[in-house]
């Protein structure tokens, strides 16, 4: 029972969120997006015509109510007739307008794109709105992060370099992608980080990588020339 629940919830999100969900707790979002698919196509298509007969039908209703009140009075003039001829396609952009519309085209058309990706790739599409709200999410958080970011490490600055003996420290306004595996090359000399760790730097903050010089018979594996 648990597999087939998180093999729902996993059908409902995009990727890279899904395959991360899926290979944390499980599930099969595949077979789920097929029958999701299925499901959205079929009875998304049916409530799309649905409303849209029912749109048409009270436009063609009160269109068809004004010619007469106009034709009755004998006040129609040519330029209403042609607008009257043209009403049907006015009726379409007026349907396509409302806002509950678009989202009723979004389900089968959602349901489609299923299909098709089950089809061809027998994989799993996420769903439009999921995909939305996690996008908008991440941006949400994104943005609070660099928000604390400022506020804690101030505002980007040149790094600073503080030898030691038998290495140097780098003081840095913004983290960097350095590791263990990895060799650092500073004006001529090879050093590995020895660790990270962060450092109030008068009003700031800053991140400290702490390096080690490389002793001369080590093997580098992969260089980083810092300028």
């Amino acid at each position: 029972m648990r597999d087939l629940l998180m093999g729902l919830l996993a059908a409902l999100l995009p990727d890279p969120e899904r395959r991360d969900f899926s290979r944390r707790h499980g599930g099969d979002p595949a077979g789920w997006s097929l029958l999701l698919g299925l499901v959205e196509f079929l009875g998304g298509g049916v409530l799309m015509v649905s409303n849209g007969l029912d749109f048409f039908k009270l436009a063609a209703e009160r269109n068809a109510a004004m010619f007469l009140d106009k034709l009755e009075s004998a006040t129609m003039t040519t330029k209403e007739v042609a607008a009257y001829n043209l009403s049907g396609v006015a009726n379409w952009f007026e349907w396509l307008a409302q806002p509950w519309t678009w989202l009723l085209i979004l389900i089968p058309a959602t349901g489609l794109v299923r299909l098709v990706t089950f089809g061809l790739n027998h994989d799993a599409a996420g769903e439009p709105l999921a995909w939305a709200g996690i996008r908008l999410w991440q941006h949400v958080q994104g943005r609070m992060k660099r928000s604390r970011d400022l506020v804690r490490y101030g505002p980007e600055r040149p790094d600073r370099l503080v030898p030691a003996p038998g290495g140097l420290t780098v003081l840095a306004s913004r983290p960097k992608d350095w590791t263990h595996a990895v060799t650092i090359e500073i004006r001529g000399k090879f050093y590995w980080l020895a660790r990270k760790e962060e450092r109030q730097d008068g009003q700031w903050w800053v991140h400290a990588y702490v390096l080690e010089e490389m002793p001369e018979n080590e093997i580098i594996r992969s260089l980083i020339r810092y300028e």
